[in-house]
């Protein structure tokens, strides 16, 4: 019995020492007006995080894209063309892309060299790897 008396007088100076320090007035009132700028830094970053948001949404959808005039038979001219490529095709898909080569070394496994120093490289056929231009 005396150790649940002990026990009550514990638990009521916890309670009795929480309410003084939230209940006082400072208390309340420091935390009512912190809020109102809590709530409009949070606005501001809300709006920053939504503006780059877009940003990457348009960036995605290729909205973003400059547009470069590519001549027939002179795509190697343009990066982009270059980044067209990819391994396994054949040598007409690259024609298609880059146009015709400068230089043309044959065979099972041939090399097609471009005036601006890019070279693609075939093996049976199909592009093995290629090296977009300096």
């Amino acid at each position: 019995m005396k150790l649940k008396f002990v026990g009550f007088l514990f638990l009521s100076a916890l309670i009795i020492s929480g309410c003084s320090t939230t209940g006082s007035g400072s208390g309340i009132q420091s935390s009512m007006e912190i809020q109102p700028k809590r709530i409009e830094q949070l606005e501001r970053d809300m709006q920053e995080v939504k503006s780059r948001i877009s940003k990457l949404e348009t960036m995605l959808s290729g909205n973003n894209k400059t547009n470069e005039v590519v001549i027939v038979g002179e795509g190697w001219k343009s990066l982009d063309s270059w980044r067209k490529l990819k391994t396994g095709m054949n040598y007409e898909s690259v024609k298609e892309i880059l146009g015709s080569a400068h230089k043309v070394h044959g065979g099972n496994f041939a090399r097609w060299y471009y005036e601006n120093g890019g070279e693609v490289t075939f093996m049976e056929g199909k592009v093995f790897q290629w090296m977009e231009p300096n």
